[in-house]
Formats: C-alpha cells, structure tokens, sequence
C-alpha cells in the first residue's frame, strides 16, 4: 500500500498526512529531518456528524466534506510559510500520506500473512480532495493499524503478546501483536458514536452534552443523569469487545490490552474493560492501560498545544520509513 514511499522524497521534507476515521477526519503537515524527530504543524481535525443511520454513502459523501475543508487548511498554512522568509523551505509540501481506517480498509489473510486493501472509491476520493487542492503530488495511502503497531512497538522495548484496540466512531479494530507483528485482526461494529447515539437517545441530551457526559466519567465518580445509559453503553462494548476477542485469539497468551481512542473514550473504554470479566479470556494480571498523547510526546520534536494522537503516531511511521529509505 505504500509503493510511491521515500521515491524522489529529500530527506529533510515536508509532506502532508491525510488521516481518514470513521469519527472524524483530520491533516497536517510533517517535517522530516534525518537530523532529528519530526516536526507536526498545522494540524486540523474535522468532525463528522452524529448519524442516526449509517450507511457507506452518506460516510462517504460527509468524509469528503470534512477532508477538503481539512485540506484546505493545512494549504493555507503551508502557503503563508512559503511566503515568510525565514520559513519558506516548510511550506512545500513534498508527497502526501492517507492514513484510512474502516470501513475504509479491509485486511486479508493470504498464507497467514495479513495484506490490506483500501476500498477503491474512497481511494479515488481522497485522491481527487489531495490533487484538487495541493496539485499532483505523490500519494501513498496505509492504515491507521500500521502507524499504532509501529508506535506500540517504539514504547515497548521487549513487547510481549499485546491486544490493540482502536476505537473509531462507527468501527473499532482489534489486532493481536506477536514479537511486534500483527498476527490477528477483527472489526467490531462499535464505536465512539455508538456511546454518544446512547446518550442522546436514553439520557436525553444533545450530543455535545453526551460528550461532556463521557469526560465526566472518565475523571469523577459523581452521579450523572446519564449514569444508566452510560453503563449499559460500557456493559455492551465490554460484551462484542469479548465477543471479538474470543474468536480471534485462540491460544495466544496475551499479556496487555492497549486501548487506542480520541479522549475522553481512550481511558473511559480502558477503564471499562479492566473491570468487565471479559468471559475469562484474559488471566488476571493482564494490564489494561489507554495510550496517551504523553507517553509519544518524547519522540516528535514539537506537536500542537493540544496533542492528536493519531497524528503524532502516523508523523513517527513516516519518519521511520523515510530513515528507512535514505
């Protein structure tokens, strides 16, 4: 999926990622320097609306909303850099990299080795928002899965057999890491979203009231309205989460679950799961523990004021392969 990588690119560059989820859709800018970490600037996330009804039509007709309006911010960035004298050199933006999730990617095992594919309108899609807006630079699309494994990776010196769990609004992804490779992937149709549509629905409140709900409960145990809900929210993920799970690890000893979300549902999902009984698939010294924007701060040169997290961790998968490469 990543053919185009490293061709013609300079070592100290600056490239676009295009980062395409299911909740929300987000780009920034990258500065490589074979000197040093990476460089994020100009980041930008753009939301995509709470559906009531999902369907791969109106997904795909509101991500390419959110990604142009997305674009076109992180263009109007790197055209003021090029016109500032000190700066210019970040303002041309060498090669763009899409980072897409599901339902956007779908895996395969072929002889047990797992390939990916993106799903070719979307591919298409971003293709024509990218060169519609930046001209027709290089483009390379990967998955969310491959920056997160190589970011787990980097934090964890010895890795012993880790579950990643990757929620996104509507998806959630699960990828068993063995010896730092993933050997095991499912899907599971909850999400972000799924939590919020709860909310709004059984507690009665608007979605941003919903939001402020689900941070609420991630930092205090005092009572809500929206206690029931939440709980039968947090018992229903905690359920297709063993659901999954079951089915895909077998005999793997898995020794940690490392939850992967857009705060507040990162820690509010890790904390969930670490009390659920998760049908006994897991032993009881299993940790469970959310990634956080803190623990992959050390490893970028500078970042936003208020840290992505995906983005942080797709800036360090290119940076490692461009080193790669040169």
């Amino acid at each position: 999926m990543s053919a185009l990588f490293g061709k013609g690119i300079p070592k100290d560059s600056t490239v676009l990622i295009v980062d395409i989820q299911n909740a929300s859709v987000g780009c920034a800018l990258v500065r490589l320097s074979g000197g040093g970490p990476p460089k994020l600037f100009a980041e930008t996330r753009a939301p995509l609306p709470l559906l009531h009804s999902v369907s791969a039509h109106a997904l795909l007709k509101e991500s390419d909303k959110a990604l142009r309006h997305a674009l076109l911010q992180a263009s109007t960035t790197a055209a003021r850099m090029r016109n500032h004298t000190k700066l210019s050199h970040m303002g041309t933006v060498g090669a763009a990299h899409v980072f897409v999730s599901p339902p956007w990617v779908t895996a395969q095992d072929k002889n047990g080795t797992l390939t990916w594919d993106t799903e070719p309108t979307m591919q298409k899609t971003a293709l024509h928002a990218i060169h519609d807006t930046f001209g027709d630079i290089k483009t390379s699309f990967h998955t969310t899965g491959a920056a997160l494994t190589h970011t787990t990776n980097l934090l964890f010196e010895q890795t012993p057999d880790i579950l990643l769990c990757s929620i996104g609004g509507e998806v959630s992804e699960l990828t068993l890491l063995q010896s730092g490779q993933r050997a095991a992937y499912a899907t599971m149709p909850v999400g972000h979203h799924f939590v919020l549509r709860t909310l709004t629905t059984h507690a009665g409140v608007s979605p941003h009231e919903a939001h402020s709900m689900l941070r609420l409960a991630r930092t205090t145990h005092t009572e809500t309205p929206g206690e029931e809900a939440l709980f039968a929210a947090a018992q229903h993920f905690a359920k297709i989460f063993t659901q999954v799970a079951g089915d895909m690890l077998e005999d793997s000893q898995v020794q940690g679950i490392l939850v992967v979300g857009m705060e507040p549902v990162g820690e509010w999902a890790a904390q969930n799961l670490s009390m659920s009984d998760l049908g006994g698939l897991f032993s009881a010294d299993t940790v469970v523990q959310a990634l956080h924007t803190h623990h992959v701060a050390p490893y970028l040169a500078a970042h936003a004021s208020h840290p992505d997290l995906l983005f942080m961790a797709q800036a360090l998968y290119i940076d490692s392969k461009n080193r790669v490469i040169h």
